[in-house]
């Protein structure tokens, strides 16, 4: 990684000279794909599975329950995503000969306003949501779970609203 990617993450401007640095292209798109596995299959455990695998069961329809199911699945998914990010990454550039074209992908990426914004919102949602939850003994990792699903879906509503606009 690098200090431009960090510093372009942080909402740092950059000039076109600083965003084509871009020293080790397939680790930072390895980064990329496994920060999105992460978002994905941690926003799905937390809003769908977790709430329907507590509807399941009659002995987890109630609060406590649905708290326990969202955090299981929530968590299952962040690290499905931990595991899934670099392999989806390795089966899509294995015979990728052209280093050219993932150093290319890295820099659009950097370029893609809305896709620093979803991680930043991620970021910041599951940070502020994990010390909302320690601080009411709800618990860190359900409340970073939930303050990070809140991060994305804010994010993309941002995103549609800024895409109608233009």
């Amino acid at each position: 990684m690098s200090s431009e990617w960090f510093k372009n993450m942080c909402g740092a401007s950059l000039d076109d000279e600083a965003m084509q640095r871009v020293p080790n292209p397939k680790l930072e798109l390895t980064t990329h794909v496994t920060i999105k596995t992460i978002q994905s299959f941690g926003l799905l455990g937390t809003i769908l599975v977790g709430p329907i695998a507590a509807a399941a069961k009659k002995e987890t329809r109630n609060w406590p329950g649905v708290k326990h199911k969202i955090t299981r699945c929530g968590r299952g998914g962040l690290f499905l995503g931990v595991v899934m990010g670099p392999v989806i990454t390795y089966m899509k550039i294995r015979s990728e000969e052209d280093s050219y074209k993932i150093w290319d992908r890295c820099y659009r990426l950097r370029y893609n306003r809305g896709q620093v914004l979803v991680d930043q919102a991620s970021v910041i949602g599951g940070v502020g949501g994990a010390a909302v939850g320690a601080a009411t003994s709800s618990g860190a990792l359900f409340g970073g779970l939930v303050g990070m699903s809140s991060g994305i879906l804010a994010a993309a509503i941002v995103n549609n609203t800024m895409k109608k606009e233009k």
